[in-house]
């Protein structure tokens, strides 16, 4: 008999220290055959669940689907509603052999210190003990043990980009069919680590070792999955920090000697393994002095990928100040001055304040006269490998040329991925010497080919990689980096 199997979700990463909560509206919220609709053939998690149900000829219910840009803690309001459509549709759904759900692992409600682990044990109570249910989880979540008294697997992406969501959903439900017939049998260990990572990718370094690492784990018999978590710092929890989920088949001794194998190897390079990180004016002045061009400066500390504004003018402020004249920037908030530009038109010369007023943590107000160089919808196709194909919406947004810098605007939060922010506004950044964005590692796979070098910028924000800057009530002490003497 063909699988039947429930599909949807809740993903979230939660920024405990950005003080404006997530309310329902922020949510995207996609409800039964949208939820094909929007993924089917779409990089992301949902999409490889699909794609592999398909494959095996199983029966997909769709239920619910929310997700939303990272930002602060999701409101009780918010998070009870959309949980309790999730529950009341899986129940709608059985019978069903299976449950796969996209979550992220660093998810908190106004109430819930955990949400993964709250959604799964509820969708566990209705579904009750024979039910197999596999998840999907994000490498920037905060593992707790607990999520797997309800959840027979979790697969996590490897990368950081996470170009790789698609074959994690691949692997949740191409699972399934051992699962269901009981000829594999999933032992869960989770290894923590009292370590505080602040965001760095895989693509080279460290980070890369211990996932080559990981992957000949995965090739010794007996295993189905070895995964270094790096956590999300940003999120004053308990469960904050890196850790590595190890899962075999059948043997426990197994998965908890592979995860802890793992994380010696992590504790060890604890600190050459963190980015390198430095003040906006040095990382301009590097990316202008090595002269290997385009060179990339990250406003990392203004992430919008990690709950920030995005808002931030310290990085733009600098880059002014630096008088570059073959420069680019992209993508500030600030709808405001995006109405003024849109109701000049193109061409017009504007008298604006750019930015800076969300809070004082990201910097003030840019005062600046501008000329309107383009204007767009905001809308475009995603064309990095991470979730190649899906919409993107920033709403109306605006090319400003300050000082000979070209300024993309946007109404909406963004984080950039790809060129193609640039692209619509007439901007080849091909033909830039020095490109300023508002991302720190999830730009790699869509500038791949284009950018020489890169430099992350820090700042004061709500993603700096000075975690010291940070007020912790929650995160277990003593932890790295925060601590001097921290034993593992």
């Amino acid at each position: 008999m063909p699988l039947k199997i429930a599909v949807g979700g809740i993903q979230h990463e939660t920024n405990t220290f950005q003080t404006i909560d997530v309310q329902l509206t922020d949510f995207k919220v996609e409800r039964g055959t949208d939820i094909i609709q929007a993924h089917q053939g779409v990089r992301s998690y949902v999409g490889g669940m699909l794609d592999v149900a398909t494959d095996l000829g199983a029966t997909i219910v769709p239920t619910i689907h929310a997700s939303t840009e990272p930002g602060g803690i999701i409101s009780a309001d918010a998070y009870t509603r959309l949980t309790d459509d999730l529950i009341a549709e899986i129940e709608r759904s059985l019978p069903v052999d299976a449950v796969a759900l996209a979550l992220h692992g660093a998810g908190i409600a106004r109430g819930v210190e955990n949400i993964e682990v709250d959604i799964c044990e509820r969708v566990r109570q209705v579904v009750g003990p024979k039910i197999k249910i596999v998840v999907t989880l994000d490498l920037h979540g905060n593992l707790d043990s607990r999520l797997f008294d309800s959840v027979d697997a979790a697969f996590c992406v490897h990368n950081s980009p996470h170009d790789d969501m698609f074959e994690r959903g691949q692997d949740a439900v191409a699972l399934l069919p051992e699962l269901v017939t009981g000829s594999i049998n999933p032992k869960c260990y989770v290894e923590r680590l009292p370590f505080l990572l602040a965001p760095i990718t895989t693509m080279h370094g460290l980070a890369s070792d211990v996932n080559s690492m990981c992957r000949s784990i995965e090739k010794e018999r007996g295993m189905i999955t070895c995964t270094f978590f790096h956590g999300f710092p940003y999120a004053d929890s308990p469960n904050a920090g890196a850790s590595i989920l190890a899962i075999s088949d059948g043997d426990a001794g197994q998965a908890r000697e592979a995860a802890q194998r793992v994380g010696r190897f992590v504790w060890n390079a604890r600190q050459e393994i963190r980015a390198t990180a430095l003040t906006t004016h040095e990382a301009i002045a590097l990316a202008r002095g090595e002269g290997e061009f385009p060179a990339v400066v990250l406003d990392g500390a203004d992430n919008p990928g990690g709950g920030c504004p995005g808002d931030g003018t310290f990085l733009l402020e600098a880059m002014l100040e630096a008088r570059l004249d073959n420069a680019c920037y992209a993508a500030i908030r600030d709808p405001d001055v995006v109405v003024a530009a849109h109701r000049a038109g193109v061409g017009s010369t504007i008298e604006v304040k750019l930015g800076g007023k969300t809070d004082g943590m990201h910097g003030r107000p840019i005062p600046c006269v501008a000329y309107v160089k383009a204007l767009t919808d905001g809308r475009f196709l995603r064309r990095s490998p991470e979730n190649w194909g899906k919409q993107i919406d920033v709403g109306k947004t605006a090319r400003l040329q300050i000082n000979n810098i070209d300024v993309v605007v946007v109404s909406e939060r963004h984080q950039v991925y790809e060129p193609e922010i640039f692209l619509i506004h007439g901007i080849d950044v091909a033909r830039y010497q020095i490109l300023g964005i508002k991302s720190t590692n999830k730009w790699r796979g869509g500038f791949a080919g284009i950018v020489k070098r890169d430099y992350l910028a820090d700042s004061p924000g709500l993603m700096s990689q000075d975690l010291s800057r940070y007020s912790y009530k929650l995160v277990k002490r003593p932890t790295y980096p925060l601590d001097a003497t921290v034993a593992y």
